[in-house]
């Protein structure tokens, strides 16, 4: 995956991390000349120093191409700008930190796929809502596996289906365990007869390099980024 990062302060610097870690193609934008130099003596990926209002250097981080950006700049201003530029450019996973959360209906209205507050969130959060967008909540267990609570969503692989027929129609990767159902105020052990609906909360172990196999089963017609 081409994934533009926009600043790289405390929250960029997790997110750069990730997704290096995970193998993808990252383009850094840094405003900051020293704090460019920083990133890029200290990560393996690309760092162009400048402003990334500008659609020449979106264009220099390969923006036509990318298949998300995260933008994680102090300035709301600056966030929104960027993201509607990502948006003419034709990136079609856009994620921005908002640092004022009254503005986030305003970043909402924009259009945006995701919008999440840094007070709320920190950087490997923003992160995976790259990956897998109905992903709400997360937890590293170590060993390269992690806990996953994500939204059955409408028209998605797994909407109506028992929990054996997922097994059995193999819609989940392997080494992939559904733990529990959270559905309206109830807390469902799943066994193989349990059926899934619309809107149930599940929460689900998974090997990290499958969290976005797992978000487009669990996902709408719109097909989520494979990694």
């Amino acid at each position: 995956m081409h994934i533009i990062i926009v600043g790289s302060g405390r929250t960029g610097k997790h997110i750069i991390q990730a997704a290096i870690q995970d193998r993808q193609d990252v383009y850094v934008i840094e405003k900051d000349k020293e704090v460019a130099n920083w990133v890029a003596t200290n990560f393996d990926c690309v760092v162009i120093h400048g402003d990334a209002t500008h659609v020449e250097i979106l264009k220099e981080a390969k923006a036509e191409q990318a298949d998300a950006i995260i933008v994680t700049t102090h300035d709301d201003a600056v966030n929104a700008l960027v993201i509607l530029l990502a948006k003419d450019l034709g990136i079609s996973r856009l994620v921005s930190s908002v640092n004022n959360d009254d503005l986030l209906p305003v970043f909402e209205q924009l259009g945006i796929d995701t919008v999440e507050s840094p007070h709320r969130l920190n950087g490997r959060y923003l992160y995976r809502a790259v990956q897998g967008p109905n992903v709400k909540e997360f937890l590293d267990l170590g060993d390269g596996f992690e806990l996953l609570e994500i939204i059955v969503e409408h028209q998605s692989a797994i909407a109506n289906k028992q929990i054996r027929e997922l097994s059995k129609e193999r819609i989940l990767p392997a080494d992939t365990l559904i733990n529990l159902i959270k559905r309206n105020n109830q807390i469902i052990i799943p066994e193989g007869e349990t059926r899934i609906f619309v809107n149930d909360i599940v929460v689900v172990l998974s090997r990290k390099n499958q969290i976005s196999s797992i978000s487009k089963a669990f996902g709408s017609s719109k097909d989520p980024l494979e990694i």
